[in-house]
């Protein structure tokens, strides 16, 4: 069956009604975009035909009585996606139907940081991607990567493998036709943060990931902010004058990479995150002192961002401190001592797939040239 994914502007501003609002009504579509039921109706049947949209049955009548309405959602099987995050050690894939919801997640561990084991296992998955009972199988891939991409869609910069000279973008265009977003990280983090809070009169928030290395995503009034060439939030990057006159990135003093380097050597021994957990757990004084450290760094550093941005929130993905949200309510305590730069502080809403979910988004948005859609990722 063709996948036609030629839609006209009305046909977008209903098919995000129906994105973004589950169930709903043509009489209630009519009312938010202020078009008249009889064009709302033509436009969803031109999507009933093209197999984007479904009805689900009627839902209550008013109080008044009369017809109960017919409701409507977005076709789940009319395709899906593949978001892949490429990890400091894995590759992990998440596929997405139509509506965003999880099809399946998998994780492939990776023998060493060569581009080229990544690509093998890409390989294995890409070309030969099933249906999966849709209608029109993969409809596009989105990559994370933890590194820098400019607006070609070029990844710049990628730290933590080793890219043999080879283009990642160019090595996925060569195994599919379907359409491709490859962006950092953070930004695929804030973008579904976004989408999460996009019904709200939030405008402006920050996602602060925390993990080999610091990374932020921005969002400005609504809006993902990238920069000239793709470098905005690289706060990681951010150098600092040491006691000794010398130079340091904020993330070799502040990431929790750093925090698990300074407790290995402190220790004399190399120590997982899971241990490092563990052992604050049992109370050891070295890793209670070192994570308390940590603490005042991350203040410091959250500080600064809300005193250079001023979002409405920040959200903080990191595995620490998911697992141990002490450190948290201790960030924010010492923030609290600045009142005047107060900022709600949180968790990621997902912070295993927060950017898997965020990539799932982008993709989906490039497909139908539809801005602020809301997955549903249930």
């Amino acid at each position: 069956m063709e996948n036609n994914l030629k839609i006209s502007m009305n046909e977008r501003r209903v098919l995000k009604q129906i994105f973004n609002n589950n169930n709903i009504s043509r009489t209630q579509i009519s009312k938010n975009l202020e078009i008249n039921k009889a064009t709302i109706s033509n436009i969803l049947n031109a999507l009933k035909k093209k197999s984007l949209v479904i009805e689900v049955g009627e839902g209550n009548s008013t109080k008044s009585g009369g017809r109960k309405p017919i409701l409507l959602k977005i076709n789940k099987a009319y395709g899906y996606f593949i978001s892949m995050d490429l990890t400091y050690s894995s590759v992990e894939l998440m596929y997405n139907y139509f509506d965003g919801t999880v099809l399946k997640h998998e994780s492939f561990s990776l023998p060493d940081k060569k581009v080229s084991s990544i690509l093998e296992i890409l390989k294995t998955q890409i070309p030969n991607a099933e249906s999966h009972d849709t209608l029109h199988g993969l409809l596009g891939l989105s990559v994370s990567i933890h590194g820098i991409v400019d607006h070609n869609q070029n990844i710049t910069y990628l730290p933590f493998h080793e890219s043999e000279d080879i283009s990642i973008t160019d090595e996925l265009k060569s195994m599919t036709e379907v359409p491709i977003i490859i962006e950092n990280e953070a930004n695929l983090s804030a973008i579904y943060e976004r989408s999460i809070q996009s019904i709200s009169e939030m405008r402006n928030l920050i996602t602060l990931s925390i993990h080999k290395g610091i990374g932020a995503g921005l969002i400005i009034d609504k809006k993902l902010y990238r920069g000239s060439n793709g470098e905005a939030g690289e706060i990681g990057k951010t150098l600092v004058l040491q006691s000794d006159e010398s130079y340091n990135s904020i993330e070799n003093i502040c990431s929790q990479e750093a925090l698990i380097q300074s407790i290995s050597n402190q220790l004399g021994q190399k120590v997982s995150l899971a241990e490092l957990i563990t052992l604050y757990h049992q109370r050891n004084e070295a890793v209670i002192q070192e994570v308390e450290y940590f603490t005042t760094k991350i203040t410091v550093l959250i500080h600064n961002l809300n005193t250079q941005f001023n979002p409405d929130v920040i959200y903080v993905n990191c595995t620490l401190i998911n697992e141990l949200p002490i450190i948290l309510d201790a960030i924010r305590t010492q923030l609290n001592q600045h009142p005047n730069h107060a900022v709600q502080l949180k968790l990621t809403t997902n912070v295993k797939h927060a950017t898997l979910l965020g990539g799932s988004i982008a993709i989906m948005q490039k497909l139908l040239n539809i801005d602020d859609i809301q997955l549903n990722s249930d």
